[in-house]
């Protein structure tokens, strides 16, 4: 097969051929190939399988995160605000500075929701001057998603 260069018409044209194993192909023409060969070509397609799964299990996390959001969306905060904040708070082991950042960025955010909170988390950490406490409160945020129901419920309920 050629291909022309409509980007520079002064490249020469060039072939590209299939040297792969073709379906029918004699036993006598797969004899041609080295061993070396043989294995340099497996092992790529077994590359290409790793790669392939790598990308099948990137798009099933990415769903189930998807999932946890759209889960977090409908866990509504139904007791009070602040002692949610404050109940969520000694779960997570926050300073009083950052809990008042926190709920400042909830009610500021209007979504008092488990999705809400955890967004209030995590826009705390651009609050904080300490890198390492800013990477803490983000991942803090993210386990938001994922507290158990029974945890969630007596911060959601908090009176």
């Amino acid at each position: 097969m050629e291909f022309a260069n409509s980007v520079n018409p002064s490249i020469t044209p060039f072939k590209k051929y299939h040297v792969g194993p073709q379906v029918g192909e004699s036993d006598a023409a797969v004899e041609l190939f080295s061993d070396e060969t043989r294995e340099a070509d497996d092992r790529a397609l077994l590359l290409k399988v790793r790669d392939m799964v790598r990308g099948a299990a990137d798009i099933a996390k990415f769903t189930q995160i998807v999932e946890q959001m759209r889960d977090a969306t409908e866990r509504k905060i139904e007791g009070n605000p602040v002692t949610a904040v404050e109940v969520l708070g000694d779960k997570l082991n926050v300073n009083q500075e950052e809990r008042s950042g926190i709920l400042t960025h909830l009610i500021q955010g209007g979504d008092l929701t488990a999705y809400g909170m955890m967004n209030a988390v995590t826009r705390t950490s651009q609050d904080v001057e300490s890198y390492d406490r800013a990477t803490e409160l983000e991942a803090m945020g993210s386990q938001v998603l994922s507290l158990p129901k029974a945890t969630w419920r007596e911060i959601a309920v908090a009176r």
